[in-house]
C-alpha cells in the first residue's frame, strides 16, 4: 500500500503547460543544466539562454514597428536556444507584462498551448498582420522616444507602403501628407510653427527638421563647452589692488625720505656734498 507521501515522487509530477503559475516549468526555457553521471566528478554545466537578454513587452504604445522588432528578436533567441514549442509558449508569456498579459489571458486554451497559433495571434494583434497598409499609415503616431525627423522617415515609409505618392504625386497629395504629419506629431509648439510655414511637400518638411536638429546640436555643443571654460575671478584682482596702492603711497627709503639731507650747504664743496649723501645712503642700508 502506497503511503500518502508517494505522490511527491518525480514520476507522479504533473503540470499544465498553460498554467501561468508554473514558474519552475518556465525556467527550463531560460536555463538548461546537465549534471554528470554518478561516479564521475560532480560537474554542472549550465547553458545561458539568449532569452535572458530580451526585454519585456507591454503593448501600451500600439506601435506595430516596435512589436515586429521585438517578436523578431524572440524568434531568433528561440532558434539559438533550440527551444521546443512547449518552452516557447511558456517563455513567451513570461516576457509579457501589462496590457499584453491581459491580451494573452483572453486567448483560447488551445491557442496558448500551440506556438504557431500563439505567434500568429500576436502578429495580428500587435504587428499589423492582416491590417491594410492604408490603415497603418493613418493610425501612425510619433513615439515619445523618437525625434520629429525620425518620425517623418517612418511616416514616409508607411505612406509608400500604402502606395501614396507623397513625393512625386500631385500638390494635394503632398500637402495632405505634410498635414497628416503635423496632426500626429504630438508636439503642439512645433506643430504650430510648421503650420505657419505652409510647407508644400515632405522634402521641404525634411529640410526644416534637419535645420532644427543642427541648431539644437550646435546649442548643445555650446552649452557643454561653456561648462568647462575657466572663469576669471575678479575677487583675486581686487584683493591685490589695495596692497599695490599702499606701496605706491609709502615713501621710498633713503635720503629722499628727509628732504633736508639732499640740500647742499653753501659752505660745502661739491665733493663734500656727494660724500655726505653717500654716507647717508650707507647708514640707511
Amino acid at each position: 500500500m502506497e503511503s500518502a507521501g508517494s505522490q511527491d515522487h518525480p514520476e507522479h509530477w504533473e503540470y499544465d503547460p498553460v498554467d501561468l503559475d508554473m514558474r519552475n516549468a518556465r525556467r527550463t526555457a531560460t536555463t538548461a543544466a546537465s549534471i554528470a553521471p554518478i561516479g564521475s566528478p560532480a560537474v554542472q554545466r549550465v547553458k545561458i539562454s539568449a532569452i535572458s537578454d530580451l526585454k519585456e513587452f507591454t503593448g501600451k504604445d500600439h506601435d506595430d514597428e516596435r512589436a515586429r522588432g521585438w517578436i523578431s528578436k524572440v524568434k531568433s533567441a528561440f532558434t539559438r536556444d533550440q527551444a521546443t514549442d512547449e518552452e516557447k509558449c511558456l517563455t513567451f508569456v513570461d516576457l509579457l507584462t501589462g496590457p499584453a498579459t491581459n491580451w494573452h489571458r483572453q486567448l483560447s486554451r488551445s491557442t496558448r498551448a500551440k506556438w504557431s497559433d500563439l505567434l500568429r495571434s500576436f502578429q495580428t494583434q500587435y504587428c499589423g498582420v492582416g491590417v491594410s497598409a492604408m490603415w497603418q499609415y493613418y493610425h501612425a503616431r510619433k513615439r515619445s522616444d523618437k525625434t520629429p525627423l525620425e518620425y517623418l522617415y517612418r511616416l514616409n515609409v508607411a505612406g509608400m507602403r500604402a502606395r501614396l505618392k507623397i513625393k512625386d504625386g500631385d500638390a494635394k497629395t503632398r500637402i495632405e501628407h505634410v498635414e497628416h504629419f503635423i496632426e500626429t506629431l504630438d508636439e503642439p509648439d512645433l506643430a504650430d510653427q510648421l503650420t505657419l510655414l505652409r510647407l508644400a511637400d515632405a522634402i521641404q518638411l525634411e529640410d526644416v527638421l534637419l535645420a532644427r536638429e543642427r541648431a539644437k546640436s550646435r546649442q548643445k555643443h555650446s552649452t557643454e563647452s561653456s561648462k568647462y571654460r575657466p572663469k576669471s575671478s575678479g575677487r583675486r584682482h581686487r584683493r591685490f589692488r589695495p596692497a599695490l596702492s599702499a606701496r605706491s603711497r609709502s615713501p621710498a627709503p633713503g635720503p629722499s625720505a628727509d628732504p633736508t639731507l639732499t640740500i647742499r650747504d653753501p659752505k660745502e664743496s661739491l665733493s663734500e656734498h656727494m660724500w655726505r649723501l653717500r654716507a647717508t645712503d650707507l647708514k640707511c642700508l
